[in-house]
């Protein structure tokens, strides 16, 4: 019998074969400098054309969504669980839980709980009939929003392609559409009209505009579906008593994508009296700040050590027992590993092949060391690097993956290779999941550091 990994290779292998079969058409097709891109350029994402688009698209079976809904729900559930019980209701406990410096902590507003993974988009591994976490990437930096929606309809819209994926039934969900009704329905509860209410989506000045910008193709994406929305820069804001404004008109929702990172202590001042005007009810911000800290990379070694300790209901372990890795903080300490007490560093070190470092916060794979890829010395290079450093680092168990065919149009031609893929599905409010994209590393360069490469929609079956 099949496992789940299989079953998705052989729907892919299938509609790889067939795109070989029109590979000329295609390429051509599909070509950066023609026309059928056009509409991806104007909205500015060219961190998903040329070499990191890939043709064709991934596609899975319905079994997939479904776990991840299950799993997700699985997640807040334990979540809320272990806040109320290890930590107490405290937000003080779970900032010591999650080694958070105080340059982060405090954007927190500790007089209310986290509302957990309320925009998220996940980084999960399938091997053989697992599906396992391996970032939570909450908050709605998360990214590749528009990006799904609008290569998605570039797909279905193709020839050969699009026909595939009429033939199969395969279907996919705009992540952008699920967003702009979460957004309507803040606006509504707040009593703003959602058709006339200014919708921001705020980030940093020196972020607008750059290669990898997705606050345009957002704002775009969700003008798309009839909401009055526009990026705009932190800097340009003008907080005042009455609410916050920006080219002197006042502003109803702020959807935040500038957050603390990378540099906590810079972007304080910046970001504080924005902050405190959604607080006192002056302006929406969506998802707030304090619930995507909350998600810090750190929570899954909390939630690791607690299903490892069985003090969460055999339900949610059944569900989370190959959702949430092995996951710890690196520290001279003994831990747990599969019943055992071990010298966590001395393990570490004896076990490099089966473990991933990374640091606890941070984006776009800064730091990622996979044992595997890594020679002996400098696996004990950089777990030397965790422990000394001044903020929380990860040992994670690595979900063991095979190689899949990933595809790019290069040079003229279909050129494709055998690779290790990532999945995102993005979670919005109660819906999960909103879309799926899967993730490739560069193309020429496979490894299982899946960032900074291709990232494409995925299509179900």
């Amino acid at each position: 019998m099949q496992t789940l990994e299989q079953r998705i290779h052989a729907l892919n292998f299938e509609l790889q074969a067939y795109a070989q079969e029109h590979a000329t058409e295609l390429a051509a097709y599909f070509d950066d400098a023609e026309d059928a891109l056009a509409g991806l350029r104007e909205s500015r994402l060219s961190c998903c054309v040329g070499d990191r688009m890939p043709v064709p698209p991934a596609l899975v079976p319905r079994e997939v969504a479904d776990r991840f809904a299950r799993c997700h729900r699985a997640f807040q559930q334990a979540l809320d669980l272990i806040f109320e019980g290890r930590l107490r209701g405290s937000w003080h406990r779970l900032a010591e839980a999650l080694r958070l410096e105080e340059p982060t902590f405090r954007y927190v507003d500790a007089a209310r709980r986290p509302r957990w993974m309320t925009i998220a988009r996940p980084d999960v591994v399938i091997h053989d009939d697992g599906i396992t976490m391996v970032e939570p990437n909450a908050g709605s930096s998360c990214g590749y929003m528009p990006d799904a929606d609008i290569l998605g309809r570039l797909f279905e819209e193709s020839p050969l392609i699009g026909d595939f994926l009429r033939k199969r039934g395969a279907q996919r969900t705009d992540v952008v559409g699920a967003l702009a009704a979460y957004l309507r329905e803040r606006l509504a509860e707040a009593g703003e009209s959602p058709s006339e209410a200014r919708v921001l989506v705020i980030e940093f000045k020196a972020d607008l505009g750059g290669a990898c910008d997705d606050c345009h193709g957002l704002s775009q994406e969700l003008r798309r579906h009839g909401l009055r929305a526009e990026a705009a820069a932190v800097e340009d804001l003008d907080v005042s008593d009455g609410g916050v404004a920006y080219a002197g008109e006042r502003c109803a929702l702020l959807y935040r994508v500038a957050g603390e990172e990378p540099d906590p202590v810079g972007n304080y001042p910046m970001l504080a009296p924005i902050l405190a005007a959604g607080r006192a009810g002056r302006v929406l911000i969506v998802d707030d700040l304090d619930d995507a800290i909350a998600l810090n990379k750190t929570i899954l070694a909390t939630l690791s050590e607690e299903l490892d300790a069985g003090n969460l209901p055999s339900g949610i372990r059944d569900v989370l027992g190959t959702f949430v890795p092995w996951t710890r903080v690196v520290e001279d300490v003994q831990a747990e590993v599969d019943g055992t007490r071990v010298d966590l560093l001395k393990w570490c070190a004896d076990n490099r092949e089966s473990l991933v470092l990374k640091p606890g916060a941070g984006y776009g794979g800064r730091g990622v060391t996979i044992g595997c890829e890594s020679e002996p010395a400098r696996w004990l290079t950089a777990l030397d690097e965790a422990v000394a450093a001044g903020e929380a680092w990860l040992v994670q168990r690595m979900a063991k993956s095979h190689p899949t065919m990933t595809s790019i149009v290069k040079d003229g031609s279909l050129a494709g290779e055998p690779t290790y893929v990532d999945y995102g599905y993005f979670a919005v409010s109660d819906t999960v999941p909103a879309a799926i994209v899967r993730k490739s590393p560069p193309f020429g360069r496979p490894s299982r550091r899946v960032k900074n490469g291709g990232c494409g929609p995925v299509f179900v079956v």
